[in-house]
């Protein structure tokens, strides 16, 4: 599987671009305000210097049609909608359809359908989805008949899509296991483990959490609080259950959505539990200014959606001569200091 050569280039190479330092780069790129229209205007104008050649190239070209289609938690559907509106809405040559499911409502046959409907009217086919029978068949499918089909932020097993962009889902495990390990100071006790539906990122986080508890920190155990559904009164009620029956979990890990309803049932119990979940979002990121979630591992939405269409493009330019990318990004820490 080929991965391309070219990188984004990195603060330090903007900064040495622009003739700036790294720390204004970062607040120019996230957008923290604190600097002059001047250094704001060269760090801008050292990123587009500095972007891939084929880029460039791809900004001239004719418009493309894609469907994203989407099934996951409330959170997660509105942030990626609101961010497909902000970013695309006006841009011609960009051109979104989305359909979305909310994971306790999803139903197979119904997604599927719909994706292979959408692959003869689209140029591509973007999907955040679940692992099922229905789902491989209608990438297969659609695949054979031509049509690119991306999978964003969950990889699927086929092999017949064109490629993953989205988190080291491993990488985000480890960093939540590194986090609840260090800070039990070594004590022995249990953390909570909240999943949800059959998705790959999910696997992959759990996979991680689970390897490097086993490895470097035996003194702690999982507890498994199963199938949310993505849905905070769901989550709520299995997590508030078990701190009712007495259980002191050293820590909370959330692979899935409903975060809200995890702080819910921790401030009732009015004991500190360390609380890492995932996706920053408008719901996240009140918990972390509130002090009521302590870390969100997410990654960088605009960008994958960028490489999504980046892969797209390429497929109807080359229709013949491109083999599966994966593009798989580094997690990102967030605390109520650096959102």
């Amino acid at each position: 599987m080929r991965r391309g050569s070219w990188q984004n280039p990195s603060v330090l190479d903007i900064a040495n671009k622009a003739g700036v330092s790294t720390a204004t780069v970062d607040r120019v790129l996230n957008k923290r305000g604190g600097v002059s229209k001047v250094k704001v205007g060269l760090v801008h104008k050292a990123l587009a210097g500095l972007k891939e050649p084929e880029e460039v190239a791809l900004e001239k070209v004719s418009p493309i049609t894609v469907g994203l289609l989407v099934d996951s938690g409330t959170s997660f559907i509105e942030e990626l909608m609101e961010l497909v509106e902000q970013r695309y809405g006006d841009d011609p040559n960009v051109r979104f359809k989305c359909f979305s499911s909310h994971t306790k409502d999803f139903e197979p046959s119904v997604f599927s359908e719909q994706m292979i409907s959408w692959a003869n009217k689209y140029d591509g086919i973007i999907i955040a989805v679940r692992e099922h029978p229905a789902i491989t068949r209608a990438i297969e499918e659609i695949s054979e008949n031509g049509t690119p089909v991306i999978c964003l932020t969950t990889d699927q097993q086929s092999s017949k899509h064109l490629g993953y962009v989205g988190m080291d889902q491993i990488a985000a495990g480890l960093c939540a296991a590194q986090l609840l390990g260090k800070l039990s100071g070594g004590k022995t006790g249990e953390v909570f483990l909240a999943t949800s539906a059959h998705y790959h990122c999910q696997e992959g986080r759990e996979t991680g959490f689970r390897r490097l508890l086993r490895k470097d920190y035996p003194n702690i155990t999982i507890c498994e609080i199963i199938n949310s559904n993505d849905d905070a009164e769901t989550v709520y009620k299995l997590i508030k259950s078990r701190l009712d029956e007495g259980a002191t979990p050293l820590g909370i890990y959330n692979v899935a959505g409903g975060n809200t309803g995890i702080a819910k049932a921790i401030g009732e119990t009015g004991s500190p539990i360390t609380f890492i979940g995932h996706e920053l979002n408008k719901n996240s990121r009140k918990l972390l200014e509130n002090d009521r979630m302590d870390f969100v591992i997410t990654h960088d939405m605009e960008t994958e959606l960028k490489r999504c269409i980046k892969l797209i493009r390429r497929q109807k330019d080359f229709p013949d001569g491109i083999q599966p990318e994966y593009e798989v990004l580094p997690p990102v820490l967030k605390t109520r200091f650096n959102i």
